[in-house]
């Protein structure tokens, strides 16, 4: 049968602030790895169709490259994003073409994970604008098999496809899941920024459009609980909404000749929004969107750009509000607050006492977060380095791939 996810165990005292990758920002030395979970994994690797996904292991933790040509100047970007989210509407600024100007990506896995370094996995190609995050589900360990492993393939396939010259969502996760055969089942979600010189927005799902306006767009696939948002200064101008097949049972992709109860592309929900300079686009696993709301999402980002840090820095502190509300045994989530009108509570004598079902829900936490700013401003394309292709730079991270376990049952994605 599907495979959901299970209610997660509470625990207290959290572990150190997770320590973030891709570091954009050259004065500052990457962070070192924290003495106490949880990990991040990390891996920059080639721009070839082929890059492989490093474990923990493998990449070194604390040791991550950085390309020169991803830098940021965290007072521009700060004096453009209050511009941008004082402006009022988008009509003065129609026809502004976007480039990405800087990114941040962080996976911070599970504590009880930490030492294989969590099931969740990303994809970042700055230079072509496109964005993943793909979360392995964690029932499969029950029956042996890494959940690491799936979501892992998916985004190495994913950024391989986007390599190949795919631009539309919808197209890059169905050629990802066609060439992911391995024995698994991941959510996902692709988002890529795009140009729109007359045909206005398109898809299953849009916001604002204006046809013929042109301009730049973000369109956005999504399948199952992952999601992604933009926020513009500390207001949410869109946020996808999840995909169940019930409470806690996500669509999912898998290969179905091991698995053929998963979902299809078929499934992919797509949306178009227009984007303005300033504005961030923001990925993330159920893990961020299990544990904060979406507007405190965008309002921990306008906090940290005014406060002038750059796009690595936010994920980070994205990641750690995360990670904060998810071992808060007395936060009322978005997790539990879902799981109260679904029906789940806690028992009969302790709802009488005036008791109600609330708590963080530990999980891996991926984060990736991309600043857009009007093309002429943004760094020029990666230069490569000897011997790889040049088409761009990709960054992919996955968790350890070696040996996870998973302790809270069946259910629970990575």
């Amino acid at each position: 049968g599907r495979r959901g996810r299970s209610t997660a165990a509470r625990r207290s005292g959290p572990p150190s602030s997770p320590t973030g990758v891709f570091p954009e920002d050259d004065s500052a030395p990457p962070p070192s790895a924290p003495s106490q979970t949880p990990k991040a994994s990390s891996k920059t690797s080639t721009a070839t169709a082929t890059a492989a996904v490093a474990t923990a292991a493998a990449a070194g933790i604390g040791t991550m490259a950085t390309p020169a040509a991803i830098t940021t100047d965290a007072g521009a970007i700060q004096a453009r994003f209050t511009v941008a989210s004082s402006s009022g509407g988008m009509g003065s600024v129609g026809g502004v073409r976007l480039g990405v100007h800087s990114t941040g990506a962080v996976l911070v896995p599970h504590p009880d994970k930490a030492e294989k370094g969590g099931e969740d996995a990303c994809f970042v190609l700055r230079d072509h604008g496109a964005f993943g995050v793909m979360d392995g589900v964690g029932g499969w360990a029950d029956e042996g098999v890494d959940p690491a492993a799936y979501s892992s393939m998916l985004a190495e396939k994913s950024a391989a496809a986007v390599l190949l010259g795919m631009l539309d969502p919808r197209a890059i996760i169905a050629d990802a899941h066609a060439n992911t055969r391995i024995i698994g089942s991941s959510t996902a979600c692709v988002a890529v920024l795009r140009q729109d010189e007359s045909t206005g927005a398109s898809g299953s799902g849009s916001v604002a459009p204006q046809p013929g306006r042109g301009g730049s767009q973000v369109v956005i696939g999504n399948v199952g609980d992952a999601g992604a948002m933009v926020a513009r200064g500390a207001t949410v101008v869109f946020s996808t909404p999840p995909q169940q097949h019930e409470f806690n049972c996500p669509f999912q992709l898998g290969w179905k000749e091991f698995y053929p109860e998963s979902d299809t592309a078929e499934d992919v929900e797509t949306f178009t929004v227009d984007v303005l300079p300033g504005d961030a686009l923001i990925l993330g696993s159920d893990g961020l969107w299990d544990n904060v709301p979406a507007l405190e999402v965008a309002e921990v980002c306008a906090a940290q750009v005014a406060a002038g840090k750059c796009a690595q820095e936010v994920a980070e502190a994205i990641a750690t509000v995360a990670f904060e509300h998810s071992v808060d045994e007395e936060y009322d989530s978005p997790f539990t607050q879902e799981a109260r009108r679904s029906g789940y509570d806690v028992e009969w004598w302790e709802k009488a006492a005036g008791k109600e079902l609330i708590g963080g829900k530990m999980d891996d936490i991926a984060v990736v977060v991309a600043f857009l700013d009007q093309e002429g401003k943004c760094p020029g394309p990666t230069p490569a380095m000897s011997g790889e292709s040049q088409s761009g730079e990709t960054e992919t991270q996955a968790g350890d791939s070696d040996g996870h376990t998973e302790e809270e049952g069946k259910g629970e994605g990575g």
